[in-house]
């Protein structure tokens, strides 16, 4: 059987600010429809390997290759690298001058060059699809946390990305707001999505990962299944993560 080719690869990636290592030679490979999760205690570098990989920050060095091309190359423009990998924020960041429609046909027609008539569709029916099909007129400042970050979603979906990554995109939710993101998520990962998620959701993990990733100190610590994960790794450090430590 032939082996797949990554639809992300990281190769030695480093990150440093000032005198200061955030990121120390991570390498990983992600599959197409692959839940990656990652995990780890605050200031481990998840998220910047995420903003990394989003070319929101530029590594100190190594190379991120997306279907083969090294994303990293100065010539690589950043709009065509988050045309087709998406990310959905913890702090939602959503036009605030904008109803929920407008915030997820906007970059339909200005990135990806659709007409307006086929964006407003697309934009839709995303929001219907997140459950936000009542609010299409509505403005950020009128909605929930969890409202908000279901258009984020929805925004996100309809630009037809390769890979959506999610940055602790529960965060800032109220408790009862969670779950509902939670279910959506899973939903995403069923229909076959590539996601890279960062979360402290240990149930979103445990049991919609394909592959846990668990980081500490800017280094990949450990990593598999998430039977691996929970179940068969006796490191101390990840034990006392998992079990409420940080």
């Amino acid at each position: 059987m032939e082996k797949e080719n990554p639809v992300i690869e990281l190769r030695h990636i480093a990150k440093n600010f000032g005198e200061g290592d955030i990121l120390k030679d991570v390498s990983l490979s992600v599959n197409k429809g692959d839940c990656l999760v990652i995990l780890g205690p605050s200031g481990s570098g998840k998220s910047t390997l995420l903003r990394c990989i989003n070319r929101l920050e530029h590594p100190s060095s190594g190379e991120i290759l997306f279907h083969g091309k090294n994303i990293l190359d100065r010539r690589v423009k950043e709009t065509e690298v988050r045309q087709k990998i998406s990310m959905v924020f913890q702090s939602f960041n959503l036009f605030n001058n904008m109803d929920a429609l407008e915030n997820c046909v906007i970059g339909q027609v200005k990135v990806l060059g659709r007409k307006r008539e086929e964006a407003v569709k697309i934009a839709t029916k995303n929001l219907e699809n997140v459950g936000m099909g009542d609010r299409l007129h509505y403005r950020p400042k009128s909605l929930s946390g969890g409202q908000k970050q279901r258009v984020a979603i929805a925004r996100s979906l309809s630009m037809t990305p390769d890979v959506i990554l999610f940055d602790e995109p529960t965060s800032a939710l109220d408790p009862e707001m969670v779950q509902g993101i939670l279910d959506l998520m899973k939903d995403i990962a069923n229909s076959g999505i590539t996601m890279i998620v960062v979360t402290h959701e240990m149930s979103f993990a445990r049991d919609v990962a394909s592959r846990v990733i668990f980081m500490d100190k800017g280094v990949i610590a450990n990593e598999g299944t998430p039977k691996y994960i929970f179940e068969e790794c006796e490191d101390e450090r990840l034990r006392r993560f998992i079990n409420g430590g940080r």
